[in-house]
């Protein structure tokens, strides 16, 4: 910029030296002022002193002005350029390139004329102080020479763009450019020369070209124009009814107002060439959007005279109804409808024109062209011009064929739903996103034992209530559980569903959300009676733990106990027996009775051992004819008197069978948990041990251990045996 404004300022002061005058930079001040003004970012003190530099060397070495003046001359130029600058960044920032006529004119207004004019009594001023120059005169010379640089050279820095450049250029205009420049630059001549009043002349001719060119290309003519006026000036070719200046080669006396009438209302023609030519391109682009979505918007779009006549339709239409555009055309008012239908609609067309309303939409059928008829949806509206005066019709036609057929199809998928609801066994109930009760199927009114009417609208958690079978407590909310994550939530045990009559029931529910664009709407609970699964289960159960034929812990349940109270009898130091108990002569029962008879004779023998101990006591079948029975929390004294009632209940035991009797016995073994077994298998082989002493040594006796150091096996030793 620097040397931009240096090489500006030496052309500006060889053209405007005057003998005896001053040495004006006109040119290089409005190119810099302008530069600054577009430049999208500015190093203001950088820029402000290469600036001072360049109008300091022009001053001192091209106008060899003294020191003084020229420090001051270039301060004032700086600060000038520096007002033109801030104002119109700062204050007045106006859309560059693309300014209004308004804003153009504020800105010839202040940066061609104000701040110059103010610049100016400063640089008159230091004239006069300095070299003694006529304050006036001087300020006036300023003034005019800078005005002239601001209108002739600001104007196409502010208006340039790219785009402008490109069309001056473009091989479709260039030749026609270039000739229009060449009849401008020889008419202005002609004028200068053989014209009265030139200046009417070429401002003519440049408002000519500028209807052509716009803003920018007005600009550049008018830059032009204005440096071949101040050429001729300056080499002494003035224009008719000047007087020639004594000066010398000057352009001292140039009609400064005449130059500027001259070229700056072509400039303001050409924005508004500009201006209208991007509201015709706006207007087309509008008019273009208009058609493309009115081709090709998916409703059917029609426009109708006045008369309802058909006249302008899109493909959604001509697709619809199976005609093209120009038989649309040829239909009769109303289109391809009957004529008692174009009767009614033609009433409310009349209601539009007159004003009563202004927009209807209404359900009616037109026939396609293979002669089905079609059901759509029309909407009307009246188009009118600026005065309020009718144009034409506008309806869009939207097809309620898919419509209606999605909501036939809708109705039969909620008639399947409701049947495969009514259908189902599972217990299926509907809540909205504040868990109230919305629906429930049949098979949930019979499993809560309550109908619809009863629990519309109520909280689900006031009709259901779970509780969990293990804690006998309130089962977890699944309800509130799926509307705070959102996601399906499955309870992994059944738990007790209390009925209204006071009876439950075991049940297996899920919850399941209704989502809507991420948002639970809703959650859909279902009840699964597993009552069965249970029974079935525990059923299982039992049968895996029990002796099928007398309902007693089976030896895998026994043994299961056995570990269980030897464990924690040790732990909790508490006493605990075990009594080993052996049938006597029950072969002699098969053997002459049958197994039948000696079936019941076990169960027998069970009955006994149940009511005769305690409610906590563990009676188990090993097998065959041998039982046993586990005492928990049993001391020795306790365990010897049960041991002695179950002695005197089965010697002896007569069980009538098929109308013959059968007496059997019992021998049993006694022993109590004491430190010295280190198993519960030792726990039981010494128990099975003291039984068949007992059975040895003359049978329905209770035999007894004490003092065991160990006893590892079924044949460990026994220390000292006591019959009882």
């Amino acid at each position: 910029m620097a040397a931009i404004f240096l090489a500006s300022a030496i052309g500006a002061i060889l053209m405007t030296r005057v003998n005896g005058g001053i040495a004006l930079l006109w040119p290089a001040t409005a190119i810099a002022a302008a530069l600054l003004i577009r430049l999208p970012t500015v190093r203001w003190v950088s820029a402000g002193v290469l600036l001072l530099g360049a109008c300091l060397a022009a001053n001192l070495f091209i106008a060899h002005r003294d020191w003084p003046i020229s420090i001051e001359l270039s301060c004032v130029n700086v600060a000038e350029i520096a007002m033109m600058a801030g104002v119109f960044r700062s204050l007045a920032r106006f859309p560059y390139p693309n300014i209004s006529i308004g804003q153009a004119a504020i800105m010839v207004a202040g940066f061609g004329i104000a701040i110059p004019g103010l610049v100016a009594l400063a640089a008159g001023a230091a004239l006069y102080e300095c070299d003694g120059a006529p304050l006036l005169a001087s300020a006036l010379q300023w003034w005019g020479s800078h005005a002239i640089g601001a209108c002739l050279l600001g104007p196409p820095i502010i208006l340039f763009s790219v785009k402008s450049l490109r069309r001056l250029a473009s091989t479709k205009f260039l030749a026609q450019n270039i000739a229009g420049l060449v009849m401008v630059l020889l008419g202005c001549w002609i004028a200068i020369l053989y014209v009265r009043f030139p200046f009417v002349v070429i401002s003519v001719l440049l408002m000519i070209a500028a209807f052509r060119v716009g803003g920018f290309g007005a600009s550049v003519l008018g830059l032009c124009s204005g440096l071949e006026i101040a050429t001729l000036l300056a080499f002494g070719v003035r224009p008719l009814g000047l007087e020639n200046s004594s000066g010398g080669v000057s352009l001292v006396g140039l009609p400064i107002i005449a130059l500027l009438a001259t070229t700056l209302p072509p400039i303001a023609v050409g924005l508004g060439t500009d201006a209208q030519r991007a509201a015709v391109r706006r207007l087309n682009l509008s008019e273009h959007r208009y058609r493309e979505s009115m081709e090709h918007s998916p409703l059917g779009m029609l426009i109708a005279d006045l008369n309802g006549v058909w006249g302008y339709t899109n493909i959604a239409l001509q697709t619809m109804l199976g005609f093209s555009a120009a038989e649309f055309r040829d239909l009769p008012p109303g289109g391809p409808s009957e004529p008692e239908e174009w009767i009614t609609s033609a009433t409310r067309w009349q209601r539009l024109l007159s004003g009563e309303i202004t927009n209807y939409d209404i359900e009616r059928r037109f026939r396609h062209k293979n002669g089905h008829w079609v059901w759509t949806h029309v909407a009307v509206s009246l188009v009118r011009d600026e005065e309020g005066k009718p144009l034409h019709l506008v309806a869009q036609i939207e097809s309620l064929e898919a419509r209606r057929r999605a909501e036939e199809n809708l109705a039969e998928e909620r008639e399947r739903l409701r049947i495969t609801l009514v259908s189902i066994d599972e217990a299926v109930i509907t809540t909205d996103a504040q868990t109230r009760i919305t629906y429930l199927n049949s098979s949930a009114e019979n499993m809560l034992g309550l109908n619809m009417n009863a629990v519309r609208g109520r909280p689900v958690n006031e009709v259901i209530y779970l509780m969990d079978p293990q804690t006998s407590k309130a089962a977890a909310n699944l309800i509130a559980q799926c509307a705070i994550h959102g996601e399906v939530i499955r309870r992994p045990n059944a738990c007790i569903l209390h009925r209204s009559d006071g009876s439950f029931t075991f049940v297996a529910d899920v919850v399941s959300p209704v989502l809507s664009n991420g948002a639970v709407t809703g959650m859909v609970m279902v009840l699964r009676d597993v009552s069965g699964d249970i029974s079935a289960a525990q059923e299982l159960k039992h049968r895996a733990s029990h002796d099928p034929m007398t309902g007693l812990a089976n030896r895998f349940e026994f043994q299961r106990r056995l570990t269980d109270l030897f464990k924690r009898a040790n732990y909790l130091d508490e006493p605990a027996a075990l009594l080993a108990i052996d049938l006597d002569r029950f072969k002699a029962v098969n053997d002459t009775g049958g197994h039948a008879a000696g079936d019941s004779v076990l169960r027998a023998v069970a009955e006994v051992l149940r009511i005769t101990v305690r409610q906590s006591d563990i009676v188990a079948r090993l097998g065959g004819d041998e039982f046993a029975v586990l005492l928990p929390k049993c001391p020795e004294a306790r365990s010897m008197v049960l041991a002695q009632k179950i002695l005197t209940a089965l010697n002896p035991l007569q069980v009538e069978w098929n109308g013959a009797t059968y007496s059997t016995g019992a021998s049993i073994g006694l022993t109590m948990l004491t430190p010295q077994f280190d198993a519960a298998t030792n726990w039981l082989a010494a128990a099975d041990s003291a039984c068949y002493l007992a059975k040895k040594e003359g049978r329905g006796q209770l035999w007894t251990e004490k003092g065991a150091e160990s006893v590892p096996a079924r044949a460990a030793m026994l220390l000292s045996i006591r019959k009882i």
